[in-house]
């Protein structure tokens, strides 16, 4: 599979992307009286509002790369904010471009109490990731390919798409059981108070997600930048040399970013141990994967753009 500009992974995983549809919204009830042969009906309906534009989707970019790159050392050819705003754009056209995101947040937005908004977003994402699960790990070989770092490096950054998807794994059940028991609710502020207390109880979640996630891009960066000669290699350098990064600072990075990938898979065991107890050590299935894909020619790797 030749791994090319259009076959990019669609949107940057994260806790935060599911925020749109799961946390920063709230249940909302119209009643509506009808009259139909001669009769009057009251029409009840349920849905959801956002209590966010999804302008702030830009805001949150700017925010999360303003905090990385505040917490590192930037190579005096680069100036940070500019670099700022080079990642968060790249985030912002990827966003931009998902239509089909977009379009299921606002499914979640429109729909009525008929069926299961909440447990069908957490589906989309779930099976989307893993359609693109495959690429992201050929993204990795590739980079591997074209760098003097050694493996153990790349398979840890692996991890973090196995604790992703274990993730949404937890989060799928933990949905589902919440909004089934919402949907079975008499009055409306029943209705609330589980919609409410499911997102209490996933919120703590998608948070260690997303830090896990903000260490991972920290990482991930920290070597992009070192081994860039320009603003037009920041995104994608030519090549990873591990000469060129300081061997304590990338060291201190790869020690947090390891930390944090390790309590979060803590705490989604903890939180599902059922869904997880045969996938949470899941290291060693990574490893030989991502070893046959280090294997294949260099040319089925290539990455344009």
């Amino acid at each position: 599979m030749t791994v090319t500009a259009t076959s990019m992974p669609t949107i940057d995983y994260s806790g935060s992307a599911l925020r749109f549809g799961l946390m920063d919204i709230r249940p909302i009830e119209t009643v509506e009286t009808i009259k139909k042969f001669g009769i009057k009906f009251r029409k009840i309906t349920r849905m959801f509002e956002h209590l966010k534009p999804a302008e702030n989707y830009a805001d949150l970019v700017h925010f999360q790369n303003e905090a990385i790159f505040g917490s590192m050392e930037v190579p005096k050819w680069f100036d940070a904010d500019k670099l700022i705003e080079i990642f968060a754009q790249r985030s912002i056209d990827i966003y931009e471009r998902d239509v089909e995101f977009k379009k299921a947040v606002e499914e979640v937005k429109k729909s009525e109490r008929i069926g299961r908004p909440l447990l069908s977003f957490v589906q989309f994402a779930r099976n989307r990731f893993d359609s693109e699960k495959d690429l992201y790990m050929e993204i990795e070989a590739k980079r591997f390919l074209k760098s003097s770092f050694p493996l153990s490096f790349f398979n840890k950054l692996v991890v973090f798409d196995n604790t992703f998807s274990d993730f949404l794994k937890v989060l799928e059940n933990k949905v589902r059981f919440s909004e089934f028991y919402a949907s079975c609710a008499r009055s409306f502020q029943m209705y609330k108070k589980k919609i409410s207390e499911m997102q209490m109880a996933i919120s703590p979640i998608i948070d260690q997600v997303d830090a896990t996630f903000f260490q991972y891009m920290r990482l991930k960066k920290y070597v992009s930048i070192w081994n860039a000669k320009d603003y037009k290699e920041v995104l994608d350098p030519k090549y990873l040399d591990i000469r060129n990064v300081d061997i304590s600072e990338f060291d201190r990075l790869l020690n947090e970013y390891g930390a944090k990938l390790r309590d979060t898979r803590e705490l989604l065991l903890n939180s599902d141990p059922e869904i997880l107890s045969k996938k949470i050590d899941a290291d060693d299935s990574t490893t030989k994967m991502f070893g046959k894909l280090v294997m294949l020619p260099s040319s089925s790797l290539s990455l344009k753009g």
